[in-house]
């Protein structure tokens, strides 16, 4: 069984998201499909990170499974609308352990990129400008969803600078910043849909898009951590 899942664990959370894709184009008659296969995305990608040979005790290892075990409650806690704030919660732990994991790789202490102020400067740009633009939807939830911001925007800046740590460069280029920068497209169109496009003009199938950006940000994160370990062992 371990072996199977070894080989196949990836395309198993490909099966597994696609029947969630399908499910949502089918509509509410199957809604029950849809929240399932939602909840089960993530731990198929835990069991395929967990079972790898090469990530079994490693360094950091501890980190990336719970921030994924985050994820996976908040995926199971946004499947009700009533428990959005849980949902985030739970993501802001995701974030918090991605970016412990990638300090581990690249202290801050260490040199700075020009890319890493010139992303800085871009995010916080983004931030303000998203800020500015639904702040006045937000309510009393502007301020754990500043806080979510940046969060997500500090992880998403530590993969970037994780890329000037020349190990892991390739992985940081290739995985980690494109999974970020998915999980921030995911993140922010959720947010425009929920405090904007949802009341004033709704999007059909937005949810779709929403969902599709956060399956690819998942994928190559765990990919990422996969190849990151197995260099370390190969090191």
């Amino acid at each position: 069984m371990k072996s199977f899942i070894t080989k196949w664990g990836l395309t198993i959370s490909l099966v597994v998201i696609s029947v969630h894709f399908i499910a949502q184009l089918f509509g509410e008659e199957y809604k029950v499909v849809e929240a399932i296969s939602k909840a089960l995305f993530l731990p198929t990608l835990m069991m395929y990170l967990y079972v790898q040979p090469n990530v079994f005790n490693k360094p950091g290892k501890n980190l990336v499974m719970i921030g994924l075990f985050g994820s996976f409650l908040g995926d199971v806690f946004l499947i009700s609308k009533s428990l959005f704030i849980p949902g985030m919660i739970a993501f802001m732990m995701t974030h918090v352990f991605n970016i412990l994991f990638f300090s581990k790789i690249n202290s801050l202490k260490n040199p700075k990129s020009t890319i890493l102020y010139t992303s800085i400067f871009l995010l916080v740009s983004f931030c303000v400008f998203m800020y500015l633009q639904l702040s006045g939807g937000m309510g009393k939830l502007i301020y754990p969803i500043l806080v979510y911001m940046a969060l997500i925007s500090s992880a998403a800046l530590m993969a970037i600078h994780v890329a000037n740590n020349k190990p892991t460069k390739i992985i940081a280029n290739n995985f980690w910043i494109p999974g970020m920068l998915f999980f921030l497209a995911s993140d922010s169109i959720l947010a425009f849909n929920k405090f904007d496009w949802s009341i004033n003009d709704p999007i059909e199938n937005i949810g779709l898009v929403i969902m599709i950006t956060y399956g690819l940000a998942q994928f190559l994160l765990v990919k990422g951590f996969q190849l990151y370990f197995s260099t370390k062992t190969a090191e």
